[in-house]
């Protein structure tokens, strides 16, 4: 009888929930995206940054903490290969002098997982691939609001 009752009471959210009608949702706002989710978004075309090296200034990061962007064109620079590496030719200076390019800071110089105390003479393989953390500087609007502050 015990067994019954509790059985019969567990069962009356679930004939709540079949009786109760679903309430669509508009396609429009399901996603991110403006308009219906079932076309496909194309982005605006980017325009290729064909800057020269120093003939724009460094912008200001968006939130500390963040690698640099690159202000110039790199068409031509990438891909970078443990052979060839054209940010090296220019970066790999020690002090910045007026006018000149932004030297490699000494943390790419640091291997933080095997030898943390030890700085070495050149940048270390994790931090060889310069564009796994700089990006190109563009033109491009971002594509969905974005709320986030540091």
């Amino acid at each position: 009888m015990r067994t019954r009752t509790i059985a019969s009471l567990a069962a009356i959210p679930l004939l709540a929930c079949a009786a109760a009608k679903p309430v669509p949702i508009p396609a429009a706002d399901l996603g991110l995206q403006k308009g219906p989710v079932l076309e496909a978004a194309v982005p605006p075309r980017l325009t290729v940054n064909e800057t020269a090296p120093g003939t724009v200034p460094l912008p200001g990061p968006s939130y500390p903490g963040v690698a640099p962007v690159i202000p110039h064109g790199i068409d031509g620079m990438v891909p970078i290969t443990p052979a060839e590496n054209a940010c090296l030719a220019c970066h790999g200076i020690a002090t910045k002098e007026k006018g000149g390019p932004t030297p490699i800071p000494r943390s790419h110089h640091v291997d933080y997982r095997d030898a943390p105390d030890k700085v070495a003479a050149k940048v270390v393989d994790t931090r060889y691939v310069c564009v796994s953390c700089h990006v190109e500087a563009t033109s491009a609007k971002p594509l969905v609001r974005s709320d986030f502050r540091p």
